[in-house]
């Protein structure tokens, strides 16, 4: 297919392009010569591109352009979760011997928090999570954790629809919600007690990746009886000790199953 290169949209991917395959960011002088444009032009188109949370500017006085939040974020909660699963997996896999428990791995995908990967204890007590499963974000722990670090926009979309009480302990009052998401941002981690099912929890904790924000959360899942075994702060602080490694694969892991430049 040709492209045509007069066409602001053409000009504006051009635009992205050129940022992209940096890993430092380009200066406006830079992006105008890779792009073929003046350099009045490649500002306008930068400016816009900024406005829009596509691209973002260091603040140096060369104002570097790299990637914006926005679109790194689209690009995450859009790509396959192949490549998300061969990442994880073996923190997952480890992660879940040293707790005995089931542990997954969630992500946001547009106002939804949605199971990605998932592994069991190779020994002992087995549970099951379905990758791709919606996890409610009035119920679920790994949903609270990413939900709680949101826009009130998006919070609102993704509690606007049909909140079940599959429990007494079932929390579907907005206010009750909020409180627990506020919870959350003060404590660093979300749970669930017997708020899906009696006598099973969870415990999650964000994963914040820089330049994208706290699109992903890390959990662990069972019997409530075998979550408690140990200080819920120690549960905490296992699954906390795997958001480095676990940070790393989700940056270093591009969409397309390549290496992905940090910025």
């Amino acid at each position: 297919m040709i492209r045509n290169s007069d066409t602001p949209l053409e000009r504006y991917f051009s635009a992205l392009e050129s940022i992209a395959a940096s890993v430092d960011g380009r200066s406006v002088s830079e992006i105008a010569a890779s792009c073929d444009l003046p350099i009045a032009t490649a500002h306008r188109l930068l400016q816009n591109l900024h406005q829009a949370g596509l691209v973002a500017s260091t603040g140096a006085k060369r104002r570097d352009y790299r990637l914006g939040k926005r679109l790194l974020r689209l690009l995450h909660a859009g790509s396959d979760s192949a490549w998300l699963t061969i990442s994880a997996q073996p923190i997952l896999d480890k992660l879940a011997d040293e707790l005995a428990d089931t542990c997954y791995l969630a992500r946001l995908v547009g106002h939804e928090v949605v199971s990605v990967a998932w592994a069991a204890p190779s020994e002992g007590l087995r549970g099951y999570v379905v990758p791709g499963h919606a996890c409610a974000p009035h119920i679920a722990a790994s949903a609270k954790a990413i939900l709680a670090f949101q826009s009130q926009e998006l919070i609102d979309l993704a509690l606007a629809g049909e909140l079940p009480k599959l429990t007494v302990k079932t929390k579907t009052r907005r206010s009750d919600i909020d409180r627990d998401y506020e919870d959350v941002r003060n404590n660093g981690y979300a749970t669930c007690w017997d708020e899906m099912e009696i006598g099973m929890g969870a415990i999650a904790v964000p994963i914040p990746i820089p330049e994208v924000g706290t699109i992903y959360s890390l959990a662990t899942a069972g019997l409530i009886d075998r979550l408690t075994r140990r200080p819920v702060a120690k549960t905490v602080g296992l699954l906390r000790a795997n958001l480095e490694p676990m940070t790393r694969a989700l940056r270093n892991r591009g969409p397309d199953g390549g290496t992905t430049a940090s910025h």
